[in-house]
């Protein structure tokens, strides 16, 4: 199994935040690294990338505002195909060029708003009527939580919101895949009354994943210089 990752970043455009990505591939081993939030402009997205993982190969998504999502590879030992990219998520076949294995891995980063969420889990519905027979994980800040005990603080989430979550969730066949660590995965870096925490970020599998790799599994670690916890895939023969 790859072992990949993926992080709400909240900004690259500093030094801190770039060293603390390289520091966490070289911690966990990284080979398959999906990044959200950059906020980085185009002319500097080489720039970026070359003090950060200089020796990764990258995708870069524009189509979203401030490079909405990132993905970084060691190409000397997997082999990444795009299949789709959409403003909120980027769709790609992952191969082990060691173990000859492969996987499908989608990286989201889901709208704030619930109306224009919904294209997400439309997308995620699509591409899950051809995916049955492979290996799939879902992996990002899908900006919404399954139930009420994924949020505590001064806010909770609209019963809308959560209905179709869980209804994408459940009609895509998809599995919850165990972790470790942090249950929320976002806090708003409020003090007092006004904090708020949430599990907005969260790896799913569909069957296929879990025959292949039972024992499959993923961290939840601490934000570091992010509001939001780093997701490591861990497991297996990763």
């Amino acid at each position: 199994m790859i072992c990949a990752a993926t992080w709400n970043v909240r900004g690259l455009n500093g030094i801190a935040h770039q060293k603390s990505v390289g520091q966490l591939v070289g911690d966990f081993h990284i080979k398959f690294l999906g990044l959200l939030e950059t906020r980085v402009r185009m002319h500097n997205v080489h720039k970026i990338q070359s003090t950060t993982l200089p020796s990764r190969r990258w995708f870069v998504d524009y189509n979203g505002p401030g490079g909405r999502i990132w993905l970084a590879w060691c190409e000397e030992e997997i082999e990444v195909e795009i299949l789709v990219v959409e403003t909120q998520f980027v769709h790609c076949r992952v191969t082990d060029r060691k173990m000859h294995t492969k996987c499908l891995i989608m990286v989201l980063y889901g709208e704030c708003d619930l109306i224009p969420r919904r294209k997400l889990w439309r997308g995620i519905l699509q591409l899950s009527m051809g995916t049955m027979d492979e290996p799939w994980i879902l992996m990002g800040d899908f900006n919404a939580v399954i139930d009420d005990s994924e949020v505590s603080g001064y806010a909770a989430d609209t019963s809308a919101s959560i209905a179709e979550f869980r209804d994408c969730v459940t009609d895509a066949e998809l599995l919850h895949l165990p972790f470790m660590g942090a249950n929320f995965t976002w806090h708003n870096c409020s003090d007092g009354g006004r904090s708020l925490w949430k599990k907005l970020d969260r790896m799913l599998v569909n069957e296929a994943w879990l025959v292949k790799w039972p024992t499959s599994k993923y961290i939840s670690a601490t934000p570091r210089t992010s509001d939001h916890s780093p997701l490591i895939l861990q497991g297996d023969d990763s």
